[in-house]
């Protein structure tokens, strides 16, 4: 029995262009990135403010910030990545697209 989906022909089905998909999955993966360092922001922010409350506790190290620190820079470069591969499509647009 056909379902609907596959009663569509190859010929029928809109191509997939290989660009878009390449900026969705970088666009995908910034939001994973995000999400991890917002997670890290609140952790080390958790701490900053733990140490506010009590100060003899001990101040926040190297090791409080580097996860953080890390994300970020995963992050930025994630976003290069996803701004050079639209500098690929911008290059490739009509004079008065631009």
């Amino acid at each position: 029995m056909e379902t609907p989906e596959s009663s569509q022909s190859p010929q029928t089905a809109a191509p997939v262009d290989p660009w878009t998909a390449r900026a969705d999955e970088l666009r995908g993966t910034m939001e994973a990135l995000l999400e991890v360092q917002l997670h890290e922001y609140e952790v080390m922010n958790a701490k900053l403010e733990a140490w506010k409350q009590d100060p003899s506790a001990g101040h926040l190290t190297v090791n409080d910030y580097e996860p953080w620190q890390l994300a970020l820079k995963k992050l930025e470069q994630a976003h290069r990545e996803f701004d050079a591969h639209l500098a690929t499509r911008v290059g490739d647009a009509p004079p008065e697209a631009r």
